[in-house]
């Protein structure tokens, strides 16, 4: 591993690191780390919500580190690192549409319909970059690679844009 890649390991695997500490330390009843999540920091539902979703993210962002430098091919890392998040986004839609858990939301204070709608929006992303990790395990072109993650992006930006109207 060249320096650059190092660093950069170094750099996703702090930040990862510290997305879990945050998220543990903000768990405690008197932690300033509470407020920064922008629900009512007494309502430990939501904190606890919020934290996992953070805790989870800085998981990833360890693991993904600790397989760069273990070397894992970029195929196997690229197609797991989309199906896992693909699988993420659609289960935290599920759980904002179907399971009515607004609180797993960054946005304070949505009413039930904005929550469906921003639940729906969640699924649709995931499932609009999912066919990115097939494409990625086959090793189609570069071109086909962007082309669909650009797509499945602007497709889950627009989802959320209108879920928010």
């Amino acid at each position: 591993m060249d320096a650059g890649t190092g660093f950069a390991v170094a750099l996703m695997g702090a930040t990862g690191l510290a997305c879990v500490v945050v998220a543990a330390l903000s768990l405690r009843a008197d932690s300033r780390f509470r407020e920064s999540y922008g629900v009512d920091a007494a309502d430990d539902a939501a904190v606890r919500s919020n934290a996992a979703v953070l805790g989870v993210c800085g998981a990833g962002l360890l693991a993904l580190a600790a397989a760069i430098a273990l070397d894992v091919s970029g195929r196997v890392l690229g197609t797991a690192t989309v199906v896992l998040a693909a699988g993420a986004c659609v289960a935290l839609g599920w759980l904002v549409r179907y399971r009515d858990r607004r609180d797993l939301l960054t946005t304070p204070g949505v009413d039930r319909e904005t929550g469906a709608r921003l639940g729906a929006a969640a699924m649709l992303s995931g499932l609009l970059v999912a066919p990115l990790a097939p494409a990625i395990w086959v090793g189609a072109s570069g071109t086909v690679v962007t082309g669909l993650a650009l797509g499945g992006t602007a497709g889950g930006l627009l989802a959320v844009a209108v879920a928010y109207r």
